[in-house]
């Protein structure tokens, strides 16, 4: 797999595949921002913050730089394509964020048309996933191959540059902005994609002993083959949040060395005697793997999330996190800098369970 590298876009025009399924939120209502009616505004931009050294360097060498990225889902039934594209998910204010974090005017683009002609430095085009021909129909999972999904959109989208570089490690999903498009052009992995891949299958392959996984959130059904998996690598692996009361109530068996954890009488948070339980293990490690809140962490009595995410700080563990509502909680407790500091942070969720299940992504595969 290449990486981009400044003698790869040298002089071109670059499709940029970027990560910028952020959260939104309107203006009025996020904390800091000025109020205006109906504005939407980035609240949470670490997805964004990760490809900037790939941005910087295809600005600082190629021609132009089309980006291309999507936000949520925004069709979920036939009515809601024929109701149009939903404001709420247009890429706009992202383009605003660029602006920003650049220093510098970035065009909009709302259809190919507009992105092929601007004579700007940088342009963003509009929401991918506003355009036909991205996934098949409304699925967002089925594999996108030129049966299913429209390979000359693909070709349209590819005709916008001259290389090809996916600096969107999260959008693991088949489509054709990422596993269509770069077999059309010459492509190459992003800086962080490529660290992504490279700190992943570390983990995979070869942990630090003695290794520790942990385990929250919800989709017992997605998260069970990396539980068996890490299970196999793994001195613990340590099971919070909703997985628990899923696991129970599937009457699923685990390895010996997966800890399920004890809930609040509510089922909203591990019990503290669990967090308790956990620290020695959490202390003695010297690799952390950190998937999911162990609760609902939004509530301000759940605490535990917060506990064990300082016992993972002060631990003289090799850290590996990944999530976005992990990065959240991180957020919510002003200490997601400190983690980058002490480990790496994935920019994704699913894509790395997936990774780490599998040890591949189709996004992977198109690029080699």
């Amino acid at each position: 797999m290449q990486v981009v590298t400044s003698e790869f876009v040298k002089g071109k025009k670059v499709l940029l595949r970027y990560d910028i399924d952020v959260a939104l939120r309107l203006a009025s209502l996020a904390q800091g921002k000025p109020s205006v009616a109906g504005e939407m505004v980035v609240v949470e931009d670490f997805k964004l913050k990760a490809g900037l050294p790939t941005l910087k360097l295809c600005l600082e060498n190629a021609s132009k730089v089309i980006i291309i990225g999507h936000l949520g889902r925004p069709f979920k039934t036939v009515d809601d394509e024929k109701a149009g594209n939903p404001l709420e998910l247009s890429a706009k204010p992202v383009q605003e964020w660029f602006e920003q974090a650049l220093g510098m005017e970035v065009a909009f683009a709302q259809n190919l048309e507009q992105a092929a002609t601007s004579t700007g430095k940088i342009v963003l085009l509009e929401n991918i996933r506003f355009f036909h021909g991205e996934v098949p129909g409304l699925d967002y999972h089925t594999t996108c191959t030129s049966k299913t999904c429209d390979i000359d959109f693909a070709k349209k989208l590819a005709s916008l540059g001259e290389v090809y570089v996916n600096e969107a490690f999260s959008a693991h999903n088949p489509a054709a902005s990422t596993t269509m498009v770069p077999t059309l052009l010459p492509h190459a992995a992003g800086l962080h994609f490529a660290e992504e891949v490279k700190i992943l299958g570390e983990v995979r392959d070869n942990p630090r002993q003695p290794f520790v996984a942990i385990m929250g959130g919800a989709k017992v059904t997605d998260k069970l083959p990396v539980i068996t998996m890490l299970a196999e690598k793994a001195d613990a692996v340590l099971v919070g949040g909703k997985l628990v009361s899923e696991i129970r109530e599937q009457g699923l068996s685990l390895p010996n060395n997966v800890m399920v954890g004890k809930m609040n009488e509510a089922g909203t948070d591990i019990a503290p005697e669990t967090a308790e339980s956990w620290s020695g293990l959490i202390k003695g490690a010297k690799m952390i793997v950190w998937n999911g809140p162990l609760g609902k962490f939004e509530d301000p009595g759940n605490v535990q999330s917060g506990k064990i995410a300082r016992m993972v700080l002060d631990s003289g563990a090799e850290v590996i996190i990944g999530g976005g509502d992990t990065v959240s909680l991180l957020g919510s407790l002003e200490i997601l800098g400190e983690f980058e500091k002490k480990g790496f942070v994935s920019v994704g969720g699913g894509a790395m369970l997936k990774f780490l299940a599998e040890g591949t992504l189709p996004t992977i595969e198109a690029l080699k």
